[in-house]
């Protein structure tokens, strides 16, 4: 007599296999794990979201580099300073990596990461209102550039346009990617309730570092190449830092993996440090004193280190969301298939992983 399983579908309790009509709808990679590399193909919805992701990732490239050649050839760097064409290239960027980000949710069968490609664009939704205001409001200050300013508007609202169009087909697909995928992903450390909504936590925790990384870097060169000085004590220890905030994000996947309350400790004490700094060059953004230093780039510098600071903080409760977990049981589910080929299954040991 066959039963419903709520990820799997109907089945045999006495069997271990899902039913062919789980198959039909989005073939499993565990069952045929040499063709895991070509879900894709298998799955008509996780083919889409990366083919649009790509659509939108060459319009809006396309977009921002005529935008950019268009100020190199009118001079409009040498009027507006570095700020613009330097966010022009922080954008493209994104873009790019939100086509990583894609790819890597669809080949893991990870709803989370769906879930945080959404946000994703919508931040860099946002990122184009404010490119929209800030260079519109730059041009416009500066009369020998009205010319160029009614072209680069009409490009700045084609290119939000187009985000927020490819932002609409995301959820739609989302939706019915989340009816395909389900939780499979969670389901693989096994049947015991309890383990995978531990394991749920450590796999928002890995999505969540990896928009973390993106933002924390772009905001530190942003600031190292548009507000600070060879001179300036900052400089250096700006530079310095870069390279730390990688290792510091990956020494919080393995304090949780090792469940090391030390190292755990450690990072909690450093995303204080780096919650009390956000904090402060957000204020000295708006500090009427330090107005000239953030000419041109105030919005930008601004949204970067907002959601940099809400994504520590989500960090932070869900590193302590994970502390509470420790010793009961994820440790050894981690660590046990590590060296096997069930760890890639578990943990997606693919493009972005942090795992």
């Amino acid at each position: 007599m066959s039963s419903m399983d709520p990820y799997y579908g109907a089945h045999d309790p006495d069997s271990s296999l899902p039913s062919q009509n789980f198959f039909e709808q989005s073939p499993n990679p565990d069952r045929y794990p040499e063709d895991s590399r070509f879900l894709l193909t298998r799955s008509r919805y996780s083919f889409l979201l990366v083919v649009i992701a790509a659509f939108e990732a060459i319009v809006v490239i396309a977009l921002e580099a005529a935008i950019f050649v268009l100020f190199l050839k009118n001079n409009a760097d040498r009027d507006l300073g570095q700020g613009i064409p330097v966010y022009l290239m922080i954008f493209i960027v994104c873009q790019l990596y939100q086509i990583a980000i894609a790819w890597d949710a669809v080949r893991m069968q990870n709803t989370i990461q769906v879930i945080a490609f959404f946000l994703l664009n919508l931040c860099c939704f946002m990122y184009g209102s404010f490119q929209f205001q800030q260079i519109s409001a730059a041009l416009a200050g500066t009369p020998a550039l009205a010319g160029l300013k009614v072209l680069i508007d009409r490009l700045l609202v084609a290119n939000v346009v187009v985000i927020g169009l490819c932002e609409a087909l995301y959820v739609y697909i989302g939706i019915l990617l989340y009816k395909e995928f389900g939780w499979q992903i969670y389901e693989k450390i096994g049947a015991d309730p309890t383990i995978r909504n531990m394991y749920l936590w450590y796999q928002i925790l890995l999505t969540i570092l990896k928009v973390d990384m993106f933002f924390f870097l772009g905001y530190s060169i942003q600031y190292l190449v548009l507000v600070l000085q060879s001179g300036d004590v900052e400089f250096p220890l700006t530079v310095i830092a870069l390279p730390l905030t990688c290792l510091f994000l990956i020494l919080a996947v393995y304090a949780v993996r090792h469940e090391s309350k030390p190292l755990a400790m450690i990072f909690f004490l450093g995303s204080a440090a780096g919650c009390a700094y956000f904090i402060f060059k957000i204020a000295r953004i708006f500090d009427p004193t330090q107005a000239d230093k953030y000419r041109n780039i105030k919005n930008f510098l601004t949204f970067f280190a907002s959601v940099s600071l809400a994504l520590l903080l989500l960090t932070v409760a869900n590193i302590a969301i994970c502390w509470s977990n420790f010793n009961r049981g994820l440790k050894a589910h981690l660590l046990r298939d590590r060296g096997g080929y069930s760890a890639s299954q578990l943990t997606g040991d693919r493009i972005l992983s942090l795992d």
